[in-house]
């Protein structure tokens, strides 16, 4: 169920949101530009990712891909390397993938309808909404998790926010916001409303603009929507990783599959520990069925931890001999320079074994 406004406070709540707006805003490089490849870029690094994180990857990012051509002929080694430390590294492959079908398809142009922008990967239906107002203007709604908070909020809206007919109201009660030829500002209102007082814990109604007509802080259900969902226990792993070295210091790497978590990224030959394994049996066993050799472990060389979205590791790292130096050698597979750079891109825990061990050769 929801809270009916009254037709005043239907056109009440827009303007005042719109005022707010002009004198709240928040700085950012990408609301600077009209360039639509630039907008989308941001789009799709906020996507679960914090404005203060996004800055400093989002300028490296259009320094080294200006524009969807240069992202198009990059090669992908390039573009996750970019990417690296910044996450849900799907959304790199996927925008490299829509960069190929953008110059392919659409004349190197950002298509400017939700339908056309919905059609590339890694662009869902709010992700285009934003793109569709902010880049072009288009007087369409947008739904991230800011502003899904936000309209939830303000229309009193209950129950489960993912089920298909909430989410149908939802976005019904978010294009109500629109005012003709105001799309930008509303999406960008909507979105800095929702993370600068619309928290998701506290919610700063004392300050809000829209309070005095917020359904839900009128019926004293601000804390309450949307619903919090059940804490669940994340699930620890322990990964094991061999670390095979060579004389002048280079460091043997896998490339990911492509299709798994973190996928295209390089990484050392690691595995999960089964049950009843010790980390040594599990780093062999693992190195066997990997690389088709025999892992003789000199000694650990680091641990380190870390969490994903669903789950938490610790990783072991051990150094490693293979008999004969038999390491297979081909597109996947390759070595870290000694002194840590290069064009490869880790995953952090690996990133962080490497600084591990190169503080080791230091000392």
């Amino acid at each position: 169920m929801f809270f009916k406004e009254d037709p005043r406070t239907a056109a009440w709540i827009p303007a005042a949101l719109l005022r707010w707006f002009r004198t709240a805003a928040r700085p950012m490089a990408w609301r600077e530009t009209r360039d639509p490849y630039r907008i989308w870029v941001s789009e799709i690094m906020l996507q679960q990712t914090r404005v203060e994180t996004v800055a400093p990857y989002y300028e490296r990012f259009i320094s080294k891909f200006p524009d969807v051509g240069f992202l198009a002929r990059a090669p992908l080694d390039d573009v996750l390397k970019a990417w690296e430390g910044l996450g849900y590294y799907s959304r790199a492959r996927n925008l490299h993938r829509a960069a190929g079908i953008v110059v392919a398809r659409h004349g190197a142009k950002v298509p400017r309808t939700v339908e056309a922008l919905e059609a590339l990967p890694g662009i869902g239906r709010s992700t285009a909404g934003a793109i569709a107002a902010i880049a072009f203007g288009a007087d369409v709604p947008i739904l991230d998790a800011n502003a899904r908070r936000v309209v939830a909020r303000l229309f009193a809206v209950e129950g489960d926010l993912r089920s298909y007919a909430t989410e149908n109201l939802l976005w019904e009660r978010s294009a109500s916001l629109v005012r003709k030829g105001k799309g930008r500002d509303t999406a960008l209102a909507v979105m800095d409303l929702g993370a600068v007082l619309c928290l998701p814990h506290s919610p700063r109604c004392g300050e809000c603009p829209l309070g005095s007509r917020c359904s839900s802080r009128l019926r004293g259900l601000q804390d309450s929507i949307p619903p919090k969902r059940a804490r669940i226990m994340i699930p620890h792993h322990d990964v094991v990783a061999a670390v095979f070295r060579r004389k002048d210091g280079a460091l043997f790497l896998v490339r990911r599959p492509s299709d798994g978590l973190l996928g295209g990224l390089w990484a050392f030959p690691s595995g999960r520990r089964d049950p009843g394994e010790t980390l040594e049996d599990a780093l062999r066993r693992s190195v066997r069925e990997k690389l088709r050799v025999r892992a003789v472990i000199q000694r650990e060389v680091g641990t380190v931890r870390h969490a994903y979205s669903h789950y938490r590791i610790t990783l072991h790292g051990f150094l490693c001999e293979s008999p004969g130096g038999a390491l297979p050698v081909g597109e996947e597979t390759g070595w870290l320079p000694g002194h840590g750079e290069g064009t490869f891109a880790l995953p952090r825990a690996d990133r962080k074994l490497v600084e591990i061990i190169h503080r080791e050769e230091e000392r």
